[in-house]
């Protein structure tokens, strides 16, 4: 100790100088490094400015409110024009080119005809009054879309003017169409289990923001009159993920009579989850947890029930 001592007096002025060196050199390193950051960031910010700016305002960020994973700006803008044809059709009250504008899978889901469009989604938007909106990427091809009544028309903002959507782009035959009212599309699933002589094929699945909706086939070769869920508890009919969370049918919404199955009877039926729209959550298999093989009202004590499942 006493060395060492000895060796700090006699060297003082040089300790103290390479400190002092020590000392400067971590105060450049710091003053880059925050240089550094800073460039990014107003990088950032004169990406977004600039987005906002040559879009009129409409588009907010160049970000996904979800991922915060960048857009790309020919990406943004695409579907800022196609947004912004949309909305001027409506306004113009050019129903027609603005239907025209919807995916086929779309309007074969929730407006089969201009009418249905018309009555459910144009008139309670545009019916009397001039939307503009702002538009913010959610996930991959999907927009939060908001719509704002029309300040240079009114002359006033109103807060119950104001709505929102999730409006989804997709390219169909060669054109980029629309995906309106939180429909994100349907995806093809073609996947079949066999057991207890019941077959049951998972044909499709069709996504929304909240919800999906799955289509199922049920083949019933049993001998007798089979039913798919008693619909006595609200988690007998569910998706599993690949986490193993459930995912449970709104039960309520389920009539009874659509899940019997008589004897030789092919019956394609539809099913709502409770299943809101993440990417990239792997949804693993379909369950029904007490499938009724010998079904009879008036037999509610001797029902054989098994549990079916099929991987997706």
């Amino acid at each position: 100790m006493h060395n060492i001592m000895r060796f700090i007096r006699q060297n003082k002025k040089q300790i103290i100088k390479v400190a002092l060196i020590v000392a400067f050199l971590f105060g450049c390193l710091q003053l880059l490094n925050y240089l550094s950051g800073k460039e990014k960031d107003d990088s950032s910010n004169y990406y977004e400015s600039s987005i906002y700016n040559e879009t009129n305002g409409t588009v907010l960020s160049d970000k996904s409110a979800v991922s915060g994973a960048s857009v790309s700006k020919s990406e943004i803008k695409k579907f800022n024009n196609k947004i912004e044809e949309f909305i001027k059709y409506c306004n113009e009250s050019n129903v027609e080119k603005a239907y025209n504008m919807i995916s086929n899978d779309c309007k074969a889901e929730l407006y089969p005809n201009m009418d249905d469009f018309i009555s459910n989604y144009y008139n309670a938007l545009f019916e009397n009054q001039n939307r503009n909106f702002t538009i913010e990427n959610w996930i991959e091809d999907t927009y939060i879309v908001r719509f704002t009544g029309d300040l240079l028309a009114t002359g006033k903002i109103a807060n119950d003017s104001t709505y929102q959507d999730y409006i989804t782009m997709i390219e169909e035959d060669g054109t980029i169409r629309l995906n309106i009212n939180k429909y994100i599309g349907q995806e093809e699933i073609n996947k079949k289990s066999d057991k207890e002589n019941i077959e049951i094929s998972v044909l499709n699945r069709k996504k929304y923001m909240d919800y999906e909706i799955y289509t199922i086939q049920v083949v019933n070769h049993t001998g007798d009159l089979i039913l798919l869920d008693p619909i006595i508890e609200t988690d007998g009919i569910y998706l599993k993920d690949s986490n193993d969370t459930k995912h449970n049918a709104v039960s309520n919404e389920i009539i009874k009579d659509d899940l019997q199955v008589y004897e030789g009877q092919t019956k394609t039926i539809q099913i709502k989850f409770k299943n809101p729209y993440i990417v990239g959550r792997k949804i693993k298999s379909l369950c029904f947890s007490e499938v009724v093989l010998n079904y009879d009202m008036n037999n509610y004590g001797a029902y054989k029930t098994t549990k079916l499942s099929i991987n997706l």
